[in-house]
């Protein structure tokens, strides 16, 4: 049975302070060459979006600026087309680059008449300052407080979407800061020791590359919002059975598993079909609005 849903001015979390945590760019050896940073924070700069492939109106796409610490963060606000204008969802894009790399996935949520929010965290695309744990932490607050801020943005009305990292600072804030309507998660991972396990074939010890915890599994455990996880079944990048299997299973009710045969790391959403991606969105959603028994 689902437990009735807070008033949202309970969802609001109130624990104090980010907790601190920050990526060590250690080199593993000649014999591998990389750090944490590549696998994580893949980030680099721009001087404008291009939003490529982009099928939306212009009139619904709003630039946006917003303060984290001593940043200025970039991001979009785009409107909703119709279908459900009062639900929103905050986007948080994966490692790579820049809100231009995921431009098509902000397209896809947009054709489910949804409003969506997007930004760069801080050191990716346009977005000032330098990438660490503790940052996008701050980063998913900030733009949650600029959501919030929005007229006629109701709080009952806000989802939270991560891809890959962006999985990291949206279920904090959802263990963290605040119940949303619904918590939707893509290829997400452990944390951040299964995942350069897996992407290096090496049984390392915990904290070998990194200091930061990056730790979805810890935080899954406090969440009180649906779950939406959705993950290749051929991801070998982030493999199911380390990262987005444990996850899940750590997660409380209510929840639901889609894995997706043949997919991989990053064409869940092609691989499953737009129309029916759309449609396991829509009807996460519609039943996350419904009141529980």
């Amino acid at each position: 049975m689902r437990a009735p849903r807070l008033p949202w001015t309970a969802r609001l979390r109130r624990t104090p302070g980010l907790r601190p945590g920050l990526v060590t760019p250690l080199l593993v050896g000649t014999f591998v060459g990389c750090s944490l940073d590549g696998f994580l924070f893949n980030h680099r700069a721009t001087d404008a979006y291009q939003l490529p492939g982009n099928t939306i109106s212009a009139n619904l796409i709003e630039p946006v600026t917003l303060r984290s610490g001593d940043n200025t963060l970039y991001g979009f606000w785009v409107g909703s087309a119709g279908g459900r204008p009062g639900i929103t969802a905050i986007y948080f894009h994966g490692n790579k680059h820049d809100i231009d790399q995921y431009w098509d996935r902000v397209m896809f949520l947009h054709d489910a008449g949804i409003n969506v929010f997007v930004f760069d965290y801080r050191g990716f695309g346009r977005s000032e300052g330098t990438p660490t744990e503790a940052g996008l932490y701050a980063d998913a607050e900030a733009a949650l407080a600029y959501v919030l801020s929005r007229p006629g943005v109701s709080p009952d009305s806000i989802g939270l979407y991560g891809y890959s990292l962006g999985n990291v600072p949206s279920i904090y804030l959802a263990a963290e800061r605040f119940d949303p309507l619904f918590l939707m998660a893509e290829s997400p991972f452990a944390a951040a020791n299964s995942l350069t396990q897996a992407s290096l074939a090496l049984n390392l010890p915990p904290g070998w590359l990194t200091d930061g915890r990056f730790d979805n599994v810890a935080e899954i455990r406090k969440i009180r919002a649906p779950l939406l996880l959705l993950h290749g079944e051929d991801d070998d990048f982030v493999r199911y059975r380390d990262n987005g299997r444990v996850v899940f299973e750590n997660a409380p009710d209510p929840k639901q598993l889609k894995l997706v045969p043949g997919a991989v790391h990053d064409d869940v959403p092609q691989k499953m079909g737009l129309d029916v991606y759309r449609a396991a969105i829509l009807q996460w959603i519609d039943q996350s609005i419904a009141p529980g028994p």
